[in-house]
């Protein structure tokens, strides 16, 4: 193997909008950077639902509601 081919790794602090702070390790020259995001406060992460019923999303909730009163409807 070759030596001396990997690049340096430092100790970097990563700071999230939402005031979150976290250690990791990285090839940056900087001792810190600043993200938007993080797992702390992304909905993904976090596990909150948010969801935006707008327009065709609408159209699709109100024909898969009508689909399911016309199933029930069928079985009975």
């Amino acid at each position: 193997m070759k030596k001396d081919i990997h690049p340096q790794s430092n100790k970097l602090t990563v700071i999230c909008s939402c005031g979150a702070t976290f250690d990791t390790v990285s090839t940056l020259k900087e001792k810190e950077t600043r993200v938007e995001i993080c797992s702390k406060c992304h909905p993904f992460y976090t596990g909150e639902q948010r969801i935006l019923k707008t327009g065709a999303v609408d159209k699709f909730y109100a024909r898969q509601k009508k689909m399911e009163e016309l199933q029930k409807n069928m079985k009975k």
